[in-house]
């Protein structure tokens, strides 16, 4: 849900201002909207240079690939921020300074080992083509011949060879024998390294030649002992042997560069961060008179506790007055989720989304319920789903108090395990048909392999229960924000599909109650609502809608093609018997099961509710609630 909002006004005495920032920064709870047309005509030195160090430390850090960005050092947090005095452009300065000194030695440290890298596979490279060509070369240049190295396409080699014997035919006086010698290697699977040797006389028109072909001149490099590579093949051998240690000592000092200097930075940022907003605000309270006044939002539940806190520390300084947001503010009250226990997790998926807007619907609980309940009916195997609830609760106890979003996805993950087992019991699977193997299990209510139809049916069912739900969320949405054709169109879609409905289940006579005239009446009135609200192109979001419930077939058929796969990796087991390689086999083809269904339950089922579910309700039109505080122990990172 979403949690109500109150608008907090706050007057004191400009004296006051300081100590008030730093109270409402303890306290945590205080939105305060950004002026962005105050930022930009308020700008002052100290302010750009605080915003330019931040965007340079923050720089840093990702150059340094410090991967720890939730759990900085808070205690050297605090101990800068009683040391480093940020309102001061001279301390300013020198913190400059000394990010541009560490930028430049990061830079060195950084190419180092880049250069160092791409000369071992250079080297690595060459010293092989060395080692291959090493006594072609020493022999022709013992004969006083012109040794060169080309790049060449294999496919043209032969038209090549044949183009330069022409060639050298025809530049050698008849009294002596035309003279060519070549050796190649293999480059990969259409080039290889062509060494020719030629008289020198025919050197100029060799390279001619072989540049009419698109061949690349291939360059030997000097070895560290200015040698080149071909002439001494040991040289680079040697190299080879003692450049992966300088590469590693180098791999060593930018590591030790980073676990120096990440922490140092993360808490830097940190201060930076909270005197730049501390700045901001002094600013904005710096106009004329000796009052200051400060608008802020607050929740509702934090009211009361925030209010005796300010007065208990401001006393009759201050004067506090709050209301609640007028209907035109909404669209500008920050959005605070709160939601029980068991649904917080799924919070998660509307972080892809800008944020529901004020007094809209918040559809985390929804999803809490029907996305586990989609992912579980697709993967339906009591013996996937106990694999899933171990993982689940391993990243669980991993991730306790280090990274929310994975204990989000661990929750999430248990969530689906929990269903896929109980679906398990409905469809009878435990890995397969091994459970009924083992031990007769039976299903509850089908085994999906050969009740097809009645699992497809459900599926649709289900669609027409999740669209409609959608539909009627989508009408109390209009109501609610006085939007007259979103009511009209959610209205009449919703009665259209209900009256088609009625329909099926009256022609199909699945009850024994006559709908007829129940389904016309819903269509008249479906109809009537579509053209009141947008005439007869409401009749193709109608369509649409039919359609989104068709695409709840995805669930029967994932699930169907999951059970299959399942089926087929313990019948290797019959084809193989009880051996290494039919349990290996089976083995392999239940681990790719499960990657595959986890994967795929999860994809499908978040499409169904971001695209299906969502378009019928949901827009996304809130600002997150950013509440001033002190980042002590919170993500430090602001989103």
């Amino acid at each position: 849900m979403i949690a109500d909002m109150v608008n907090l006004k706050i007057i004191g005495l400009k004296g006051d201002s300081k100590d008030l920032i730093e109270h409402i920064r303890d306290l945590g709870v205080l939105h305060i909207e950004e002026e962005k047309e105050y930022y930009q005509a308020t700008e002052e030195p100290l302010i750009e240079k605080m915003r330019f160090l931040r965007a340079g430390v923050l720089g840093l850090l990702e150059d340094l690939g410090w991967k720890d960005l939730d759990n900085p050092d808070w205690g050297l947090a605090e101990s800068l921020r009683e040391i480093v005095p940020l309102n001061d452009m001279a301390v300013l300065e020198e913190i400059e300074k000394s990010l541009m000194e560490f930028k430049e030695r990061l830079s060195k440290m950084t190419d180092e080992v880049r250069a160092l890298e791409e000369s071992t596979v250079a080297l690595k490279q060459v010293h092989y083509i060395a080692t291959h060509f090493h006594s072609f070369f020493s022999e022709e240049k013992k004969n006083e011949k012109v040794v060169s190295l080309w790049l060449v396409d294999s496919s043209k080699l032969d038209n090549l060879l044949k183009g330069l014997e022409r060639t050298i035919r025809s530049l050698t006086p008849v009294v002596e024998r035309p003279y060519l010698n070549h050796k190649a290697i293999s480059q990969g699977e259409n080039f290889l390294v062509l060494a020719l040797s030629v008289n020198p006389e025919s050197s100029l028109a060799v390279s001619k030649i072989m540049e009419e072909f698109g061949c690349i001149s291939y360059l030997v490099p000097k070895t560290a002992m200015d040698e080149l590579a071909l002439e001494s093949p040991n040289t680079s051998q040697m190299e080879l042997k003692w450049l992966p240690k300088k590469l590693a000592q180098a791999k060593i000092t930018l590591d030790a560069a980073k676990r120096e200097w990440g922490p140092r930075l993360a808490a830097l940022y940190i201060l930076l961060d909270e005197g730049l907003e501390l700045l901001v605000l002094e600013k904005r309270f710096s106009g004329g008179g000796e009052l200051f006044t400060l608008n802020g939002w607050v929740p509702l539940s934090a009211l009361e506790d925030t209010v005796s806190s300010l007065k208990h520390r401001f006393g009759e300084r201050i004067l506090v007055t709050w209301r609640d947001p007028e209907p035109q503010e909404w669209p500008k009250v920050p959005i605070l989720l709160k939601n029980p226990k068991w649904a917080k997790p799924f919070e998660l998926f509307l972080k892809l989304l800008p944020m529901p807007g004020y007094k809209s619907t918040d559809p985390t609980a929804l999803i809490a319920i029907f996305f586990p309940f989609f992912a579980g009916c697709m993967i339906g195997d009591i013996g996937y789903g106990i694999v899933f609830g171990l993982i689940g609760l391993w990243m669980f106890k991993k991730y306790r108090d280090r990274s929310a979003i994975m204990m989000n996805v661990s929750q999430i993950l248990m969530n689906i395990a929990i269903l896929s087992i109980l679906w398990g019991f409905l469809y009878g699977e435990f890995f397969g048909d091994l459970g009924h193997r083992l031990i007769h299990l039976k299903p509850l209510w089908v085994e999906r392999t050969e009740g097809i139809i009645p699992v497809m049916a459900f599926t649709i069912a289900l669609g027409m229960a999740h669209i409609l739900l959608g539909l009627a969320l989508g009408a109390y949405e209009g109501v609610r924000h006085n939007k007259k054709r979103h009511v009209y169109e959610r209205l009449g879609t919703l009665f259209t599909l209900l009256g088609i409905l009625l329909f099926i289940v009256n022609h199909m006579d699945l009850v024994n109650i006559n709908f007829m005239w129940l389904a016309l009446a819903f269509l008249v009135f479906g109809l009537a609502f579509l053209i009141k609200g947008r005439n007869l192109a409401g009749l193709i979001e109608t369509i649409g809608s039919i359609g989104n419930i068709l695409s709840y077939i995805r669930i029967a058929a994932i699930g169907l093609s999951s059970a299959i796969l399942a089926m087929v990796a313990t019948k290797f087991v019959d084809v193989l018997g009880v051996s290494f390689f039919g349990i290996l086999l089976a083995f392999s083809i239940h681990l790719l099961n499960l990657i595959i269904a986890i994967a795929g339950s999860v994809l499908h089922s978040a499409r169904l509710h971001y695209v299906e579910f969502f378009g019928k309700f949901y827009e996304g039109v809130g600002n997150k609630y950013k509440p001033l505080k002190r980042r002590r122990g919170t993500a430090w990172k602001k989103p």
